[in-house]
């Protein structure tokens, strides 16, 4: 039986009031879905360093 990963990222995870919630199959798959999410839903142009380490070490590997 193969089991497959897949990366969760929740916004309320790094402390924002919101329910956003993304999942892909990799990292790089996921990123661009929560950089345009910062866009568009909390005005977030640039991603620093900063947030990118708080969003990173937020992001959950769930098997399933």
């Amino acid at each position: 039986m193969l089991f497959m990963a897949k990366y969760v990222f929740k916004c309320s995870d790094i402390g924002m009031n919101c329910g956003f919630e993304a999942s892909a199959k990799s990292i790089d798959e996921l990123m661009p879905k929560i950089v345009e999410h910062a866009k568009t839903a909390h005005n977030i142009t640039e991603i620093n360093e900063d947030l990118k380490n708080k969003v990173t070490s937020a992001i959950k590997k769930k098997m399933f």
